[in-house]
């Protein structure tokens, strides 16, 4: 059906759009849009494009000149935008208008139709950075993040006025239209919701639990653990969430990944939720634990079928756990090979070239690789994921393990 795919984005879940496009489409010419030069999905492209895939008016020229008749991005909250812009300008195909995208990656406007929609959030307030920050009405401790940014950047905890004035002067680094958002910090446990919405109805599809690296301000995920057994009642509540979400954005036949925090009184607080997958190479695990190919079914409301949608929930346990190194050169592993001839790493997702400098480990991007590991039970895969992290290592250009250990518990 399509001859010639533009894709936004380049890195490891990417590739496997990539192959995807090129399975069902025969002979499809793929174009990659990335600004960085040296992502790993340009191998696979037929042609790669150095732009930002947040200026929406570059690629729409690009994509004019080239003659696509598709342009698609599987994870990533921005490009979202530049996806729907392109596709309105351009009468291509898309499951979201520009106004719905404008509304689902700008955290200020989608926190005003939650709290409007009776969606459940924190208590926040919205400022723009030439202003000062009102604290009325807020309890430490809060979390400042952008409005308009997403893989975590410039989302800092703090506990009082002086740490606030020093994580805005952060967060601002990463806002392009200058918002920020001020909200209360929930305690509990916080899940990722991979869900659809089809034909009005909510599916939930892959629930699981995010783990954070202890005694940081900033929220780096280091772990995502398969829940594949949900309370009743908690079940209930998030599809009686997705569904308001849906109705409230507009918002039908489409993936969406939905940040929630579930508290010890069972009080649900929805963090931020975006009409995507998750990346992170969740394609990879939904697939594995649910047999749900979140491509093929992007690929089928892109050609306006409707997705099919059986989920076959695996009774395993399993959890990718990423990888982070402290400053050096990332040159390879130790005991990686072994670990995986072993069977105790089920695969490993490589999101840096080997070469890359690693700078820091505070974001979800400075991660260097994430593995999936299963088990038969719980207590098992924590005896796994122990040994792993006791065994493998990050080396950098001399040979020392540079990894962070003992974070995954």
């Amino acid at each position: 059906m399509f001859k010639k795919a533009m894709v936004l984005a380049g890195g490891n879940d990417q590739i496997e759009l990539i192959k995807s496009l090129r399975k069902r489409y025969n002979g499809i010419e793929i174009i990659l849009v990335d600004i960085n030069p040296n992502v790993r999905a340009k191998e696979y492209a037929d042609k790669m494009l150095v732009i930002s895939t947040m200026d929406m008016e570059a690629v729409t020229m690009a994509a004019k000149q080239e003659g696509i008749d598709l342009i698609l991005v599987n994870c990533g909250d921005q490009p979202l935008r530049t996806m729907a812009y392109v596709s309105e300008k351009l009468n291509l195909p898309c499951y979201l208008t520009y106004q719905q995208s404008e509304l689902l990656t700008n955290k200020r406007k989608m926190k005003e139709i939650m709290v409007s929609s009776g969606i459940p959030t924190s208590k926040h307030h919205r400022f723009n950075i030439k202003s000062k920050p009102e604290t009325d009405g807020l309890k430490f401790p809060l979390v400042v993040k952008p409005a308009d940014n997403n893989g975590s950047k410039g989302v800092i905890k703090v506990y009082n006025d002086d740490e606030l004035i020093a994580a805005i002067a952060e967060s601002r680094k990463y806002t392009m239209g200058g918002d920020l958002i001020l909200e209360e910090y929930k305690e509990g446990t916080e899940y990722s919701i991979e869900a659809f919405i089809k034909n009005g109805e909510p599916i939930l599809v892959f629930p699981s639990q995010n783990t954070k690296i202890e005694g940081r301000n900033s929220f780096t995920i280091c772990k995502n653990q398969y829940v594949p057994q949900l309370s009743d009642a908690l079940k209930h509540s998030i599809l009686a969430i997705i569904k308001k979400i849906g109705s409230a954005f507009k918002i039908d036949n489409t993936p969406l990944l939905i940040q929630l925090i579930v508290g010890s009184d069972g009080e649900i607080n929805v963090i931020e939720f975006a009409p995507r997958t998750g990346g992170g190479s969740k394609l990879f695990f939904i697939r594995r634990m649910t047999g749900v190919d979140i491509i093929e079914n992007l690929l089928d409301i892109s050609e306006g079928k409707e997705p099919d949608i059986t989920v076959s929930p695996s009774k395993e346990s399993a959890a990718i756990c990423y990888l982070y190194a402290q400053k050096g050169i990332f040159q390879g592993f130790k005991n990686l090979t072994k670990l995986s001839e072993e069977g105790i790493i089920e695969e490993m997702y490589l999101y840096k070239p080997y070469g890359t400098n690693i700078l820091s480990s505070d974001y979800s991007s400075d991660r260097p690789a994430g593995i999936l590991v299963t088990a038969t039970n719980d207590e098992a895969l924590k005896a796994k994921i122990n040994l792993i992290d006791r065994e493998i290592g990050i080396l950098n250009e001399n040979g020392l393990d540079i990894m962070i250990h003992g974070i995954f518990n």
